[in-house]
């Protein structure tokens, strides 16, 4: 294997685990188009079926009269519209990128030609179909505006990041099992107190508190949140610098056993002669951050899905009318839109419990022993081994360094 090759296995090693701006900065400009084109299908297959989704909700009138919203066939045409804008475009997506990774340079060019072409097709026919109600220089601004701004944020490595944020959330789907059987049952003890205690459910009851007031205090626990991850990052990231520069080859080594970089790690590489840039830090930092973030929403919604059941199950009517001295909504419950044959008073004390949850758990997993084993210390266990690749990255192409 060459050098150049060797040097871009390395970096697409790095674009892998959502690192782009360690790659250095001469070659970020490298290929763009492809590396740009499954972005491009992902936004070719996602705008028409929201486009779809928007003329079904503008016209539910029309299409389903004297139901409307309440008709059942309106919600089992949005349910399947908004789980194919979830799944159809981030699979198209991915199934473009791995098929282009079997391709030559040349066509991986052809291919990316070819998904521009498409756009620029889509956009004539919905033009000329009546799609779109603005005139054609909107919309042809519009669309190349947008590719524009792909092409930038993939230059800056966005979609790295994204494609690497998503792999984390298919792992964490995977490990739904492991956060159910380790942390769900640590923290049901506290929560389930808060759960049957009559004053939460006064605090968002409905009739005091509407979704948007619920939703501003998830926004508000949200941001505290955020602030501790925030914080926690911080301090792991100038620990885990400090170990970086204190280690030795042979540590290096083992860290970087099984990835691209193992073969480069030379006996004489000074470990700390390569300070991370603002830049640099900054990527690292924000994919700890996205890691974590991904636990606890996950962790967040296994919270609202146990307690929707189990308050199905546990809570009745007449409990409810003794906790709120009012009956429940006989509208039944809505969630974005969509009705839910369960009391909306129960989704508003799911939602709020399961924003706590995730803001307890975000501490507990940086702080907690029991919870950062599981949960914490493989993260920074990875970001460590970023850190050694990096530095094993540098010390072999020194004089190449952007």
């Amino acid at each position: 294997m060459d050098q150049l090759s060797e040097v871009e296995r390395a970096e697409a090693w790095f674009r892998r685990r959502g690192l782009p701006l360690v790659v250095r900065r001469r070659d970020r400009g490298v290929d763009l188009l492809p590396r740009a084109t499954p972005s491009l299908v992902f936004f070719l297959l996602v705008e028409p079926i929201l486009q779809i989704l928007a003329y079904v909700v503008d016209r539910v009138g029309a299409l389903w009269p004297g139901e409307g919203r309440e008709s059942t066939g309106f919600a089992l045409v949005v349910l399947g519209l908004t789980v194919g804008a979830l799944v159809v475009p981030p699979l198209g997506g991915w199934l473009v990128s791995r098929s282009m990774r079997r391709l030559g340079d040349r066509g991986q060019m052809l291919v990316a030609v070819g998904v521009l072409a498409v756009t620029v097709a889509v956009l004539v026919v919905e033009q000329v179909t009546g799609l779109h109600e603005q005139p054609f220089w909107v919309s042809a601004t519009v669309t190349a505006s947008s590719v524009a701004l792909l092409l930038l944020l993939t230059y800056l490595g966005a979609g790295s990041i994204l494609a690497w944020a998503a792999r984390v959330a298919v792992k964490q789907v995977n490990a739904v099992g492991t956060l159910a059987s380790k942390a769900l049952p640590l923290l049901m003890v506290v929560i389930l107190l808060s759960f049957i205690a009559a004053e939460v459910w006064q605090l968002v009851d409905p009739r005091h508190m509407d979704r948007a007031r619920l939703w501003g205090v998830v926004g508000f626990l949200v941001l505290l949140g955020a602030l501790f991850l925030r914080a926690v990052v911080s301090d792991e990231m100038r620990e885990l610098e400090r170990q970086q520069a204190a280690g030795t080859v042979d540590e290096l080594r083992e860290r970087l056993a099984g990835t691209p970089l193992a073969a480069h790690v030379r006996g004489d590489v000074d470990i700390g002669a390569y300070p991370l840039s603002r830049s640099e830090r900054f990527n690292i930092a924000l994919v700890f951050f996205l890691a974590q973030a991904v636990q606890v929403v996950f962790f967040s919604l296994l919270v609202f899905g146990f307690f929707v059941v189990f308050g199905t199950i546990a809570v009745t009517d007449p409990l409810i009318e003794a906790w709120l001295t009012h009956p429940p909504d006989p509208a039944g419950g809505r969630l974005f839109g969509l009705s839910i044959p369960v009391p909306n008073e129960l989704i508003h004390v799911s939602i709020f419990l399961a924003a706590f949850s995730g803001l307890y758990f975000a501490g507990a997993a940086a702080t907690d022993p029991v919870y950062r084993d599981k949960f914490f210390d493989p993260l920074v266990a990875d970001i460590r081994v970023s850190l050694a690749a990096r530095a094993a990255y540098l010390a072999r192409w020194p004089a190449e360094r952007g």
